[in-house]
C-alpha cells in the first residue's frame, strides 16, 4: 500500500485563525448554519416551527395529523379545545426570593377569568404545557396563552421583570394586563413607557381600586370623580380605544417567603 501523502500545512491551518502578537492559535468557528434543524427563532423571539417539506420531521408531522384522534378533529373544534384549555384565565404572577443567594423566580396562581366561574366545584389549573406536545399543536395554540388571558402582578418589580423577560413576539400577543398599585405612580410621572409601547396590541388594562380611593380630592366622599380622572389620564396617554377597568390586586395563593 502506498504511503499516504501528508496533509499540507496550508490546509491544516486553514481552519485556524491567528490572534495577537504572540501568535495565539485558536480554532475558527464554522460559519455555515444547518437550516434543516428545527427550533430556530424568528427575530421577534418566537419559535420558528417551519420544517423542510421533504425532511423526516415533516413525515412525523404528517403521520401525527393522520393518526392522532385529536389532530384529526376539524380545525374549528381543535381551536375551541385549545382556547378553553389555555385561555380565559387570570394569571397572577408573584416574585419569589427567600434569600439573596437564591435565584429570584416567578410564581404563578391561575384562576378563572370570569366572575361567574371564579369558584367552580372543579377547576384544574392549567400548566400551559399544551403547545409542547407536538409541532402542530404549538402552531395552532401557542398564541392563545397570551391573547386570551389577563396577566396580574403583585408589584412593580414583578411587572418590570416580567416585561423585560418577554421577547417582542410575546409582548405583541398580550391583550390584557392588571397593573399593580405601585406601578401607577411611576407611570403617571413618565418614568415608564406607555402600555401601547410595551404591548402593541393591548386592548385592556386593569387599574387597582386603591388608586382612585387615595387620589380623592378634598370634599369628595366617593371615588367616582377620582376614577373618571384616572381613566381620562390613561386615555390621554394611550388613546381612547384602550379599555380601562378596575381590579382588587393579586388574588390567590401567591407563594412568598
Amino acid at each position: 500500500m502506498a504511503p499516504q501523502k501528508p496533509t499540507s500545512r496550508s490546509k491544516l491551518l486553514s481552519s485556524y485563525i491567528f490572534s495577537g502578537a504572540n501568535t495565539k492559535i485558536q480554532k475558527s468557528k464554522s460559519k455555515t448554519q444547518d437550516t434543516s434543524k428545527s427550533g430556530l427563532k424568528y427575530r421577534n423571539g418566537l419559535l420558528n416551527a417551519s420544517i423542510p417539506v421533504r425532511s423526516s420531521l415533516m413525515s412525523i408531522a404528517k403521520r401525527n395529523s393522520n393518526v392522532s384522534p385529536l389532530l384529526r378533529l376539524p380545525g374549528e373544534i381543535r381551536n375551541k379545545i385549545w382556547m378553553y384549555t389555555l385561555g380565559y384565565h387570570n394569571v397572577n404572577i408573584g416574585l419569589r426570593s427567600c434569600k439573596r443567594s437564591w435565584p429570584i423566580g416567578h410564581t404563578l396562581d391561575v384562576r378563572p377569568l370570569h366572575p361567574a366561574s371564579r369558584f367552580p366545584r372543579i377547576f384544574l389549573r392549567p400548566t400551559f404545557h399544551l403547545p409542547e406536545v407536538c409541532r402542530q399543536i404549538y402552531v395552532e395554540s401557542a398564541a392563545f396563552t397570551y391573547t386570551l388571558n389577563t396577566f396580574s402582578f403583585d408589584s412593580r418589580k414583578t411587572f418590570d421583570r416580567w416585561v423585560k423577560a418577554r421577547p417582542l413576539g410575546q409582548r405583541e400577543l398580550v391583550t390584557s394586563v392588571n397593573v399593580p398599585y405601585d406601578y401607577m405612580h411611576v407611570y403617571r410621572h413618565g418614568f415608564r413607557r406607555t402600555f401601547c409601547e410595551k404591548f402593541p396590541n393591548i386592548a385592556r388594562i386593569g387599574v387597582d381600586e386603591h388608586i382612585p380611593f387615595f387620589e380623592r380630592r378634598y370634599g369628595e366622599k366617593d371615588v367616582i370623580l377620582a376614577k373618571q380622572r384616572t381613566v381620562a389620564f390613561i386615555h390621554e396617554k394611550e388613546g381612547k380605544r384602550l379599555v380601562v377597568e378596575w381590579h382588587y390586586g393579586v388574588a390567590g395563593a401567591i407563594v412568598r417567603c
